[in-house]
């Protein structure tokens, strides 16, 4: 009777070590780990060959010993009132290209507009250990947001906002575009423009608003308090401000919407009221969306470097992160220039 022959069992694979990477590429500990947290100061022909032998050795950096041992998690919050927003999500676009290339993984909270729920998930990525915050808030002067962020020794860099002091802010100049949008429609013989906008809680309510009275005292001419609406940014107070204005004895003869996502609401009002774009009035949004250029007619907007911003934002974040190579102990503030693009959406009122 034949034994049942035996089977072999392979012995067990010894995990790949950092170790191994560094002897295949002939480098120090030091150099495999700088690679690994894609620190800048590395030489390109070094880190070519230290990725060659991590791919080669299959080796895989421990991300929970990594952050235990330098307090890094090499993750970045990112705070936005609304990322639904086409704005907001060409400026994260921006944003993570940088950070990802630095080997820092973006963390996505979307608040809802909702001061409650915006402290709730601060505190949340807090908790997690980032190593930053890009943040946007939905009100710049709740005081249990400011007592938080000025609490937190997280580097925040604040998106279209403005507080407290210790905060970097990356900016678009709102001022000056919506300055641009109300000389042009006044230059058009325009005197009747409403503006619907923010509230003044926030920095682009409130450059938007300074920019539309300074263009009308430049020109020496009133503005109808009547014709301002500054509550909201969102598609349904875009609609329903949009059908209060053109239902008025005297309607305004053009509009500036001082925010992208009203500009759906807007349209759809003045289509079911029957009034025509630019025929009777004219339409100038702030902010160049695939709607506003698609839409018949195209609409006049206002514009700015949106990935460029989130490119600025995520480089002062790199700036404020230890080991950094800029050093600073001032608060930066980078402003983004903005421009009118003119499409067929305004004309001359009529008489």
């Amino acid at each position: 009777m034949k034994s049942a022959s035996r089977k072999t069992i392979p012995p067990a694979k010894t995990a790949v070590t950092m170790r191994d990477v560094a002897a295949a590429a002939r480098v120090s500990l030091g150099t495999v780990s700088r690679v690994a947290n894609k620190h800048p100061s590395v030489k390109p022909l070094i880190r070519a060959r230290v990725e060659a032998a991590i791919a080669a050795t299959g080796w895989q950096p421990n991300v929970v010993a990594q952050s235990m041992r330098t307090a890094s998690t090499k993750a970045i919050g990112c705070l936005l009132p609304d990322s639904r927003n086409p704005l907001f999500a060409s400026i994260v676009k921006g944003a993570e290209e940088v950070l990802r290339r630095y080997g820092y993984a973006f963390i996505l909270a979307n608040s809802n507009g909702k001061v409650e729920h915006e402290i709730e998930l601060l505190k949340l990525l807090l908790q997690r250990r980032v190593d930053g915050l890009l943040f946007a808030p939905s009100d710049e002067y709740d005081e249990r947001m400011i007592k938080l962020i000025e609490s937190t020794h997280v580097p925040t860099v604040l998106i279209e906002r403005e507080f407290p002091e210790k905060c970097d802010h990356v900016v678009s100049n709102q001022c000056n575009g919506i300055h641009q949008a109300a000389e042009y429609l006044l230059s058009l013989g325009h005197r009747r423009i409403a503006l619907i906008t923010g509230a003044s809680s926030i920095r682009p309510g409130r450059e938007r608003f300074k920019g539309f009275v300074e263009a009308h005292e430049a020109a020496g001419l009133p503005i109808d308090p009547s014709l301002l609406r500054l509550d909201s940014l969102d598609a349904t107070y875009g609609y329903q401000e949009v059908q209060s204005l053109m239902s008025m004895e005297t309607p305004p003869t053009a509009i500036i919407l001082g925010g992208n996502m009203m500009l759906a609401g807007a349209l759809r009002a003045l289509t079911l009221k029957g009034v025509q774009v630019p025929q009777d009035v004219s339409i100038i949004a702030v902010g160049d969306t695939d709607l506003a250029e698609l839409a018949s007619p195209p609409i006049t907007t206002v514009r700015w470097d949106l990935e460029g911003m989130g490119r600025n934002a995520a480089q002062v974040m790199l700036s404020r992160m230890p080991g950094s190579a800029v050093k600073s102990t001032q608060t930066r503030r980078i402003t983004i220039p903005t421009e009118i693009v003119l499409r067929r959406s305004c004309r001359g009122p009529r008489d």
